[in-house]
């Protein structure tokens, strides 16, 4: 069994980056993903959390993650939202990733957190359907949706795939 207050640094250094990638698609402001990312990460290390490995923790990230999400969206009636430009400057990612990125963004979100899960936090199909409240068919039709998408999207702007 693994307690997060033991390993902090570790935990922080693995998965920040998806904590906030999956904060900013979400809410699409950065400070609004600063702030979730913030809050996930105390939630983590302020309560006796014990975890088996290093996916049940990265699986507690990614729900307590949407779950915040949430929590701000609703809690707010109208907030400003950055253009994708903007999103794509800010974004996590390696610099030969951010076109992509950016067309992830462009997707509606019933299929951006799909593409999002599966594709760049690389967590399994199944999992990425409980964490989203689907059945496995429907997630794997968010996802197949999603992509034809993703695809037209980037044959719109010139890249091959």
């Amino acid at each position: 069994m693994m307690k997060p207050q033991d390993d902090r640094a570790r935990i922080v250094e693995l998965f920040a980056d998806m904590v906030f990638r999956i904060a900013l698609s979400r809410t699409r402001r950065e400070d609004a993903a600063e702030e979730i990312f913030q809050e996930v990460f105390l939630r983590l290390f302020e309560k006796e959390h014990t975890f088996n490995e290093d996916e049940h923790i990265k699986a507690w990230l990614i729900r307590t993650t949407l779950i915040c999400c949430k929590r701000y969206q609703t809690a707010l009636f109208q907030h400003p939202t950055l253009t994708l430009e903007e999103v794509g400057e800010l974004a996590a990612l390696p610099e030969e990733d951010k076109g992509l990125y950016q067309a992830i963004l462009r997707l509606p979100s019933k299929y951006r957190l799909p593409i999002q899960l599966y594709y760049i936090e690389e967590v399994p199909a199944e999992e990425c359907a409980k964490l989203l409240g689907l059945r496995p068919g429907s997630f794997r039709s968010r996802l197949s949706r999603g992509k034809a998408m993703l695809r037209e999207i980037l044959k719109g702007e010139g890249i091959d795939v």
